[in-house]
């Protein structure tokens, strides 16, 4: 196990050790940036909780492991403040620890899980990162696990996975029905496995009907609205289509700019298209969702010891009633 201890991590990020213990046990009073900050640190120092620090003093018989990325996402950040509440209504303490792909350090969480005699664990992987290997030895635990996101580290284990060719070919079909023939897609311009899947599954489908579709990438909201606003003053598109909150925001901005209307369509994992005029249809896919779901099934199994499943995340279609 690491001799780091708490001090040596409350040094690192400048904060005080209670800030840092409630931190890394997921406490809805720390902001997400500290949290990142902390759980960050922990990684970097392969830090393995000491049954004899301050997890001690808020020890309970029912305790449920959290393993989350280091720098999560807007849903796996969702899914962790929804997760903590649901947690504490059921009476059960959540202890968050970092994901990483350190083998020793996840060992030594592995270890201390088995000291703690967790109830249940919950796995939440990023999709583009490989699993961890040593995950497989979890099941020797004896306890429920439920994995979100990413590969199945092992069978028996229950799955939730984030089928982003699925809600990539949803709007794909959606556009399609509504008769857009002209369609301009955007796509982050940062190279990633989930850019990927969602552009492959997009362009097949639309392309299956034989529409014609212009594809560009963009970084930010700036960069997304700039290549709005040229498509739409050159009149070539009557839909636009925007993976992800940051390209709809700025199709949005762009839209706004221009008397000449178009449909904007888009995927949202934090449902920021209900708070703009609603012109955007999307396909959302909701972090406090699945933190319900996932919590669900893993009480439930808990209680009933229930064969292991595989289920796909929650997707709603919200439609635009422009």
């Amino acid at each position: 196990m690491s001799d780091t201890t708490l001090h040596k991590i409350a040094a690192a990020v400048g904060l005080s050790i209670s800030t840092v213990s409630r931190a890394l046990k997921g406490h809805p009073d720390i902001s997400v940036q500290t949290r990142k900050k902390v759980l960050a640190a922990a990684a970097t120092l392969n830090y393995s909780p000491n049954p004899n620090t301050v997890y001690n003093a808020i020890r309970s018989s029912h305790f449920i492991a959290l393993f989350i990325p280091v720098t999560p996402s807007k849903y796996f950040q969702d899914f962790l403040h929804a997760a903590n509440q649901l947690a504490e209504n059921a009476d059960y303490s959540l202890l968050v620890l970092p994901l990483t792909n350190n083998t020793v350090s996840t060992t030594a969480q592995i270890k201390f899980c088995k000291q703690n005699k967790v109830h249940g664990i919950i796995i939440c992987q990023d999709p583009s990162q490989p699993s961890n290997p040593k995950f497989k030895k979890i099941k020797e635990l004896g306890v429920p696990i439920v994995v979100v996101g990413g590969t199945v580290p092992s069978t028996g284990v229950h799955h939730f996975k984030e089928d982003m060719e699925a809600v990539a070919n949803l709007v794909a079909q959606k556009m399609i029905e509504k008769n857009k023939r002209h369609i301009l897609a955007i796509f982050d311009a940062t190279p990633s496995q989930s850019t990927e899947l969602i552009l492959n599954a997009f362009i097949d489908t639309v392309s299956a009907h034989e529409n014609n579709i212009g594809v560009e990438y963009a970084a930010n909201t700036t960069e997304a609205y700039t290549l709005c606003k040229l498509a739409l003053a050159q009149k070539k598109y009557d839909a636009i289509f925007c993976m992800n909150d940051t390209l709809l925001l700025g199709a949005w901005q762009a839209l706004q700019a221009t008397e000449h209307a178009v449909d904007i369509f888009g995927l949202s994992e934090t449902d920021l298209p209900s708070l703009l005029t609603p012109t955007i249809s999307y396909a959302h896919y909701s972090g406090t969702q699945v933190a319900k779901e996932t919590l669900q099934l893993l009480l439930a199994v808990m209680r009933t010891k229930t064969p292991a499943s595989e289920k796909l995340l929650s997707i709603s279609w919200e439609q635009s009633k422009a």
